[in-house]
């Protein structure tokens, strides 16, 4: 994970997806936007690929918890967090979206809510990344 880490957001309603870009833009993350499922899978087979999507469930060309599925299969994807920021239906959505690989099931409302636990998941990656950095380090050989 760079400097900068990059959130793909991907949401059918333009307010919601406006206001949540400009929170994380604020709070120093790259955002990708997008609008539908075909949206999300242009951005993922682009050359940056994000280090967390926040992705709603209730997308007009196809369901969230399929593109979590699909995400979560794939080689290339199973190692991008996901969050899914939905309001459908919460209780039920929550336990599917964890079964399928989500880190986490944030209720749709303000920004404020999310961006915490966005920036614990990269957090704890970036802590991830510094130990298998630190085990690739090949120990010294003892000085005779």
């Amino acid at each position: 994970m760079g400097e900068t880490a990059t959130i793909l957001v991907v949401e059918d309603n333009e307010a919601l997806l406006s206001i949540l870009s400009r929170a994380l833009v604020r709070e120093g993350y790259e955002v990708i936007a997008g609008a539908t499922g075909a949206e999300m899978v242009k951005a993922l087979h682009s050359s940056t690929q994000p280090d967390l999507i926040v992705l709603d469930v209730g997308l007009p060309d196809i369901d969230g918890r399929d593109l979590l599925a699909a995400l979560k299969k794939d080689p290339k994807t199973r190692h991008i967090p996901v969050i899914v920021w939905s309001g459908r239906n919460p209780e039920s959505d929550r336990r599917i979206v964890l079964e399928l690989g989500a880190e986490d099931y944030v209720e749709k409302g303000p920004p404020s809510a999310l961006v915490p636990k966005i920036e614990r998941i990269l957090l704890r990656l970036s802590e991830r990344e510094l130990v298998e950095a630190r085990a690739s380090i090949p120990a010294k050989a003892p000085v005779a």
